[in-house]
């Protein structure tokens, strides 16, 4: 007896030293795995349900966590960089008749408010159609709406090429302008790609970049058109504004075949997923009723619309302003205004990065605020851009030396506008994840309905002054403003109001039915069966590896267990486990020489225990990098376990 218990004291000190071995190991690995997630690889080789390897971290949903733009690779980048490019091309194509209206007007004969008209369709024409396409989003996916879009609307564009009159080029540029619906595409392919620490971050680039269209069409329409009148039509002013018109239609077709090789959702595409048993189908009803009965939407939808509806308005008149205004060349007024469009390329990824941050110490509350100062300050400037001439007669306005002014004034004003819209979409897809898409396009449809608006209140009068419009229409953007007073969410509360302020009131008036998941969740439990045994066991969550001794045993005692009709089924890795990269040559040099001798121990197993082909195929779906010869040698080599701990403990 006396033995007895010595040899179990012996044993329970053994286990204790096991245990903090494991602990410490667990610690390091853990800090190797967050180093090299923060540096964007996937150091843990998580996989999607069909076994593909992640190239970046990914969260419990496969969801990246990290913003990597140097990359295109599929999944996540891939979606990113096509939802920005789509976008562009888009945006580009809408507004590139604006710096050509010095030549586009005296041809077809187009007076001051047909022009205004044209400007309106050109952004009134997709309001509907960014409805239509968040349902899509919803329902069949962003890519193929987005490929759609960028793909029928290359028609009109080359209409342009033929219109003989005003009526003609109204509607052209109200059929090109549909092509805007895009944004609403971009915006949800890009929300269910990312995870929601950087959301705010990763929709934000990707529509300032998208948007950044508008600047690159009015700086480089005029030397597009140049460059043609030079080389294919001499002295022929009317022909070549025509054939500019190529250069869209080709970035539109070309994209839209490129945008069909992304993937709809980090696993794979809708149809696939659907098919699977991964995905729940998508219920067009329920989408419709849940998007449209949110009121944070609706608030987001008049806030947006002045923000993007505003950079809409500014980018068809600004080119204009510069010429008749200031005296300019067309080369030059258009060069000035595309200051306006250029601050996308890192403006709105100030406003996603500032929501990112404040709603991570402050939560929602802090993404309001973000939103309401953001928005404030671009109507402020709005208001000084128009000051700086409003006092002048026309004719002294060229002699008054102040475009340098307005430039710089423009600039700033658009950092804050472009601002507002990333900390727009930052909150976009928290307001309701069931009907992601819907409420997108709801958000959507309200920045061109604002342009419209703004347009036709503030522009389209033919004695308006330009200066004194971006007056109104400033002042108009700081009253707007305040609605960010009333987003609420009834479990964090809203910018003046705490967590459960207003009771039982809950902003979205209609409930999604219960289990009902949202356009991007995957649900395992339904997968197929006969999807791959490393499908299956993909990681959709992390364990620590003195939890994993636990789940395996009773892995263990479930891997003979019978199916209903008596056959038995061989067992799969239970998803917390996760396949750990730890011996990959590149990885080794990070660890401890003590770390890596302990983790080549927790592979050992001997021989004879190797001989047991349900331990080396448990063992073979835990390290899949490793073949069953290289499982052999390391077990032998690290003098070889006779029990199952070894086995339990990886």
């Amino acid at each position: 007896v006396a033995m007895a218990d010595v040899a179990a004291s012996k044993l329970a000190e053994g286990t204790r030293v096991a245990m903090a071995d494991v602990a410490a190991l667990e610690a390091e690995i853990d800090r190797l795995h967050a180093y090299c997630e923060r540096h964007g690889l996937n150091s843990r080789g998580v996989s999607d349900i069909v076994g593909r390897e992640f190239a970046l971290p990914v969260d419990a949903e496969h969801k990246a966590t990290v913003l990597q733009v140097t990359t295109a690779a599929q999944p996540h980048m891939r979606a990113f960089h096509l939802a920005w490019l789509g976008f562009f091309s888009t945006f580009f194509s809408t507004f590139a008749p604006a710096p050509l209206m010095p030549y586009i007007k005296p041809a077809l004969g187009i007076s001051k408010r047909e022009a205004a008209v044209a400007g309106m369709a050109s952004v009134g024409s997709t309001i509907f159609f960014r409805l239509i396409m968040g349902l899509v989003a919803d329902t069949i996916g962003a890519r193929r709406g987005m490929a759609a879009c960028l793909l029928v609307t290359t028609l009109p564009i080359l209409g342009m090429m033929y219109v003989q009159d005003a009526t003609g080029f109204i509607v052209c540029r109200g059929l090109i302008g549909i092509s805007l619906a895009s944004f609403v595409a971009c915006q949800a392919w890009v929300s269910v790609m990312f995870s929601k620490p950087i959301v705010g971050l990763a929709n934000a680039t990707a529509g300032g970049w998208g948007n950044l269209g508008g600047g690159i069409t009015n700086l480089a329409m005029p030397f597009v058109f140049l460059a043609v009148r030079d080389s294919f039509a001499p002295g022929d002013d009317d022909a070549a504004w025509r054939l500019c018109f190529w250069l869209p239609a080709l970035l539109h077709f070309g994209t839209g075949l490129a945008t069909l090789t992304g993937r709809d959702l980090p696993d794979g595409n809708v149809d696939e997923l659907e098919l699977s048993g991964a995905k729940q189908k998508s219920r067009s009803d329920v989408v419709l009723k849940v998007g449209f009965s949110n009121l944070n939407g609706w608030l987001l939808c008049v806030l947006y619309g002045m923000s993007f509806g505003v950079e809409l308005t500014v980018t068809n008149e600004a080119a204009t302003y510069f010429f008749e205004y200031h005296g300019l060349s067309v080369k030059l007024a258009g060069a000035l205004a595309s200051c306006f469009g250029l601050m996308n390329l890192f403006a709105r990824s100030l406003g996603g990065i500032a929501s990112d941050w404040l709603g991570k110490r402050f939560g929602m509350p802090g993404r309001i605020w973000s939103l309401w100062i953001s928005q404030a300050l671009e109507g402020v400037f709005c208001c000084l851009l128009g000051l700086t001439t409003s006092g002048m007669a026309l004719e002294e306005i060229p002699a008054s030396n102040t475009a340098g002014r307005c430039v710089l004034l423009l600039s700033v004003f658009s950092i804050f506008v472009q601002m507002a819209e990333g900390g727009t979409y930052a909150i976009v897809p928290q307001v309701s994840r069931s009907a992601l898409g819907v409420v997108s396009g709801i958000v959507g449809a309200g920045g061109n309905l604002g342009s419209v608006v703004t347009t036709a209140a503030f522009f389209a009068s033919s004695d308006a002054r330009t200066d004194d419009s971006f007056i109104k229409m400033g002042l108009a953007i700081v009253a707007s403003s305040c609605l960010c007073a009333l987003l609420y969410w009834p479990d964090e509360g809203g910018a003046l109001l705490g967590p459960r302020a207003l009771g039982r009131f809950n902003p979205q008036l209609v409930l999604p039915p219960e289990g009902y998941g949202g356009a991007d969740v995957i649900d395992l439990s339904g997968f197929a069966k006969g999807a791959p045994a490393t499908a299956r066991s993909t990681v959709l969550s992390t364990v620590k590896l003195s939890e994993s001794v636990s789940t395996a045993s009773e892995y263990e005692s479930s891997a003979d267990a019978e199916n209903g009709d008596g056959s038995k089924e061989s067992a799969v890795a239970p998803a917390a486990t996760q396949p750990c990269k730890l011996c990959s040559a590149e990885l080794r040099s990070v660890l401890s020489s003590d770390a890596v001798e302990q983790a080549l121990k927790g592979l050992a197993l001997s021989p004879a225990e190797l001989r047991h082909e349900d331990a080396l195929d448990a063992l073979r779906l835990e390290s899949p990098g490793l073949s069953t010869d290289e499982l052999r040698r390391r077990a032998m080599s690290a003098g070889g376990a006779t029990d199952r701990s070894a086995l339990e403990l990886v």
